[in-house]
């Protein structure tokens, strides 16, 4: 028995100090200069919530336009360069001697040299998207080399340079304000919506979620958890970015606490669990739930009690305080009390339900359909839901209930000619906003079933893919003629189903680089870039879908 206890108080004292330790990491605070030659302010910042995903840099704000020189931040040398359609677009990854590396995405266009070196690669793989990975050394720079210039490129919503600072050896980001680049800040984070969550007990005699007020008197029995919308401003701009801490007390005692300091690219979906996704895909409405259960796998919590839900014992008081904090330590604070009722009477559990597991594998069939769920796909236990529709659509779960890894759908054909097989997709609908919506997912047809990784609930079928991407030229028909002041042909290309896979254009029979930004479906030929000569030429350009549905547009044109 008493070393048993022994053992406890040194498993106690060992994870204090390695707690201590974590949190006293001295982050360096003035290796990396300013990537920009412009005072800095924010469009977005680290922690921010996205769509299934944390913001994992800062958006420094380029007064709307692109052009601006972006400067390597310390010396290092170039471990990576990525040109995208989508994500990051144009971007740069410099890793430096003290173990950090800094990120610069949606970058217009890279210097001299790594422009050249980059144009060598994507000739030489004839690709225009490509991820380079240098030998160690092969490209250096010096703290303040012009890398690049600032643009809107990948997914960009406005011209803006992303820039991010992650941990070499894990490749986590970082908040780069822990770094010494912590904006002017004298605003205390805003706070616009407070929740109550009965779990398992009521609030207020309801059992559903409640808008509350500060300075509330809540009467509330068995298991509840608190929710609140919440943002900050930088100063110099109106961007209603991420709250970096969010802290739940109970009569003074931490409770749940929130911190956005570090992210993993493993864990990063579980912001899916953190938020009220319902009301997200209903409303477009961000709320934090400040209570978490153990499939949730973000590393983002601390003082976490029972996993942030508070059990109310009838005839109790108790004091709740919820403050925000952002990185300048400017705070914001709600209080209200809950009084404790007597619990209700349990509603029995449906003996016939079929129990998905948070922590085991799970596994489906029925009616031609065969689900198979890794451990770790939710976040919850949940009672399966699962119908089949008189045409042929198969209802898994609740959409409006967040997955976190892909899960396998295999479901067996009806009514599809053989020969069509090949191009069989899991096509997946939903409701989001108040409006249906569709996304086709590539599949491969074997062993007599339609087979795809999803990542999402639905009304899944099988349906096929035979369209071909589209092609619209914006300024060439057949003979067109360009000049060296307007050598830039323009195209808009669109896929309705999978989405566009690839693309390649050749003039002469020989491959050019042509450049495409998916978020304006426009794909564009730098004549003058390319060394295209004057005189006729012959274009081809071919596009492709992810199910190899091929198009193509042929016409000549002269160049003068």
């Amino acid at each position: 028995m008493k070393k048993s206890v022994i053992s406890l108080i040194l498993i106690s004292i060992i994870s204090i100090a390695v707690n201590a330790q974590q949190t006293e990491i001295n982050y360096p605070k003035n290796d990396f200069r300013n990537p920009l030659g412009i005072t800095n302010y924010l469009a977005g910042n680290f922690g921010e919530l996205r769509t299934n995903h944390f913001h994992s840099g800062i958006d420094i704000k380029t007064n709307q336009k692109e052009g601006y020189k972006v400067y390597a931040a310390a010396d290092g040398y170039i471990s990576r360069i990525n040109v995208s359609p989508r994500g990051y677009g144009n971007a740069i990854y410099i890793d430096h001697p003290n173990g950090y590396t800094t990120v610069y995405g949606h970058l217009q266009k890279f210097n001299d040299d790594i422009q050249k070196y980059v144009r060598d690669y994507q000739y030489s793989h004839q690709s225009f998207a490509v991820e380079i990975y240098p030998k160690k050394n092969e490209l250096t720079v010096k703290s303040g080399d012009v890398i690049a210039l600032s643009g809107n490129s990948g997914s960009s919503g406005g011209p803006h340079l992303h820039f991010e600072v992650r941990d070499t050896k894990t490749e986590e980001p970082l908040n780069p304000f822990l770094f010494g680049f912590d904006i002017p800040d004298t605003s205390k984070p805003l706070i616009n919506g407070l929740y109550a969550y009965p779990i398992d007990g009521t609030v207020n005699g309801k059992k559903s979620r409640l808008v509350i007020s500060n300075g509330a008197a809540l009467d509330v029995s068995g298991k509840i958890g608190f929710g609140i919308k919440t943002y900050d401003k930088q100063n110099g701009a109106d961007n209603m970015n991420g709250t970096y801490k969010i802290s739940l007390f109970v009569n003074d005692e931490p409770h749940f606490v929130f911190t956005a300091d570090r992210l993993n690219w493993d864990d990063m979906r579980g912001i899916n669990r953190l938020i009220d996704y319902e009301d997200k895909s209903k409303n477009f409405s961000w709320v934090y739930q400040l209570f978490q259960p153990d499939g949730n796998p973000l590393k983002m919590f601390s003082d976490v009690k029972n996993h942030g839900i508070i059990e109310a014992e009838g005839g109790k008081t108790y004091s709740i305080r919820i403050e925000t904090m952002d990185f300048a330590g400017n705070k914001n604070t709600v209080n209200f009390k809950i009084n404790g009722k007597a619990t209700p009477a349990k509603t029995p559990k449906n003996p016939d339900a079929l129990i998905f597991y948070w922590d085991k594998e799970n596994h489906f069939k029925k009616d031609g359909i065969e689900i198979f769920m890794p451990k770790g796909t939710i976040y919850d236990d949940l009672e399966f839901k699962y119908r089949k529709s008189e045409n042929g659509k198969y209802f898994i779960h609740d959409w409006n209930v967040p997955v976190h890894t892909y899960y396998t759908i295999a479901i067996e054909p009806e009514g599809i000619p053989s020969g069509q097989l090949g191009k069989a997709v899991i096509k997946r609908e939903y409701q989001y906003r108040g409006a249906w919506k569709s996304e086709f997912i590539p599949a491969e047809y074997r062993d007599g079933r339609v087979i795809a990784q999803v990542r999402d609930f639905g009304a899944f079928s099988v349906d096929i893919d035979n369209t071909k991407p589209s092609i619209t030229p914006v300024n060439i028909k057949e003979n067109s003629t360009f000049t060296a002041s307007n050598g830039v042909i323009r195209f808009t290309i669109k896929d309705s189903q999978t989405g566009i896979g690839g693309f390649s254009a050749f003039i002469d029979g020989n491959w050019v680089l042509a450049e495409y930004d998916q978020k304006t479906n426009r794909l564009t030929i730098d004549l003058n870039r390319e060394g295209i000569s004057n005189g006729k030429h012959q274009l081809e350009l071919k596009v492709w879908d992810e199910k190899e549905n091929t198009a193509t547009y042929t016409a000549n044109f002269n160049k003068n």
